[in-house]
């Protein structure tokens, strides 16, 4: 009997199955494909009642062309490069024929009550897509895609909103809203040789400095300020969602890289204080460490993903260390990861991880975190989770005649709200291209990009990205 049918009898996942899992998920989005005479985009299978854009980061073919380029630089096979070129050709038709507007025509998600998102990184905005573009121009040499990239940091810019302390672009501080632009206009300004972005970002970053909230402990900032009303009725001056995504741990995130570039120890306080208030209001039990969702309504549910839970949260106390040095923020770092595992994931389900694999907030995030630690540290702690992760994620995964792909409930607590997706931080390129981060970390290889509110190592450049 072969190795590979006795592997497959008894459940083992191994090396192999890692690029062989992104290469049938390639397969499954390929089969979405949507061809024009200007290039190609890929729309999910099912995503209940929500309608999302076909070019964003978060969804569309902006995340799906960086997993093409991981494939692509994983399996030697330059096809998928012709794949991301095909996303790219689109992104560029759209944006010359509507302009920006392309990422809102179909982009309800959040749009609705902010159009700052319309400039972010993550959920939906241009920021995200001249991040692909940029990787796309590296990864295949083509110039056009470069200077599509550079075109709409310029536009970026041209957007900015003057106030009395800076800019903005709509004055909601999260990482996926401001911060998250900021973040971009750093790593452009270094990826292009434009300091005019860097100085964009660090008024920016000014701005944001400003509307902190002295807590009993540190300094809380609100990612979501007056937005809070609009959606959920809750007077946000007692709301707080102090994780990654919309709270004060991704704004002190961005303050940290802020240091990092500006050398403003401004910006190095205010990390510090908010990474002091956010360990404030973590539960702790030994050596693990989770933090709530929301407060004061939610203290007892804990998310574990990059958007709301630890996974993300954790990216704020491993920049500052690698800043400072100071083994208080090592040993945040390790409590917050040692938390997701502390939880019973990813085998058990709790309510702020049930039946989701996505990268944003799922299975996918854990992998790539775990992977990332292991290739800084070589501790095989990391290196075990990273495969657990690994062999929930494709043993869990649906294959087909067209490929592979994940059902899950995208909201978490909802669970009969069930999505096939092929995006990025959504869905299925997203969960493939974290399979690839453990099969580089496995090879002693770093990624060839990193997203820009990663402090992971890339290959490239051999330091954080």
């Amino acid at each position: 009997m072969s190795k590979q049918l006795i592997d497959a009898v008894f459940n083992r996942i191994g090396l192999e199955d890692y690029l062989k899992g992104a290469e049938d998920t390639a397969r499954w989005i390929r089969s979405l494909e949507k061809k024009t005479d200007k290039g190609s985009y890929w729309v999910p299978e099912k995503v209940g009642d929500k309608e999302y854009g076909r070019v964003d980061m978060y969804f569309g073919s902006s995340g799906i062309i960086l997993f093409f380029i991981s494939l692509a630089d994983a399996s030697g096979n330059a096809d998928y490069l012709d794949d991301a070129r095909r996303g790219g050709d689109y992104i560029l038709d759209q944006f010359e024929t509507f302009g920006s507007d392309c990422l809102n025509r179909r982009q309800i998600y959040l749009s609705q009550y902010h159009d700052g998102i319309r400039w972010s990184y993550t959920v939906g905005g241009v920021s995200g897509v001249a991040y692909a573009l940029a990787e796309l121009g590296s990864a295949t040499g083509d110039k056009k895609y470069t200077a599509a990239a550079i075109a709409y940091t310029e536009m970026i810019v041209a957007n900015a909103h003057e106030n009395e302390y800076g800019l903005d672009w709509g004055g909601k501080s999260g990482i996926s809203f401001d911060s998250g632009t900021i973040l971009y206009l750093l790593y452009a300004g270094k990826k292009f040789e434009r300091p005019d972005f860097i100085e964009t970002a660090d008024k920016g970053g000014h701005a944001i400095l400003t509307t902190g909230l002295k807590a009993k402990v540190g300094t809380r900032f609100m990612g979501l300020r007056n937005i809070v009303k609009e959606m959920t009725g809750i007077d946000d001056v007692n709301y707080d969602v102090p994780n990654f995504y919309y709270g004060t741990s991704g704004i002190a995130y961005t303050f940290a890289r802020l240091y990092q570039e500006t050398k403003e120890e401004a910006y190095l306080t205010a990390a510090r204080e908010g990474a002091a208030y956010v360990a404030s209001v973590a539960i702790t039990d030994g050596d693990a460490a989770l933090v709530p969702y929301r407060i004061p309504d939610k203290q007892d549910l804990f998310y574990l993903g990059n958007c709301h839970g630890v996974t993300g949260t954790a990216r704020l106390y491993y920049l500052l260390y690698d800043i400072t040095g100071e083994d208080f923020y090592r040993e945040w770092t390790e409590k917050l990861v040692n938390g997701i595992e502390a939880s019973g994931a990813p085998e058990l389900r709790s309510p702020g991880y049930w039946n989701c694999y996505s990268f944003c907030c799922g299975t996918a995030g854990f992998l790539d975190l775990y992977a990332a630690l292991y290739l800084k540290t070589n501790d095989r702690k990391w290196l075990n989770l990273a495969r657990r992760s690994a062999k929930v994620l494709i043993s869990e995964g649906n294959l087909s005649m067209d490929g592979f792909n994940w059902h899950q409930a995208f909201d978490r607590t909802d669970t009969d709200a069930i999505s096939t997706d092929p995006g990025y931080f959504s869905g299925a390129a997203g969960n493939a291209d974290a399979l690839l981060q453990l099969w580089f970390a496995e090879h002693g290889k770093a990624p060839v990009f990193r997203q820009p509110d990663e402090p992971f190592v890339t290959r490239k450049s051999g330091r954080k990205a």
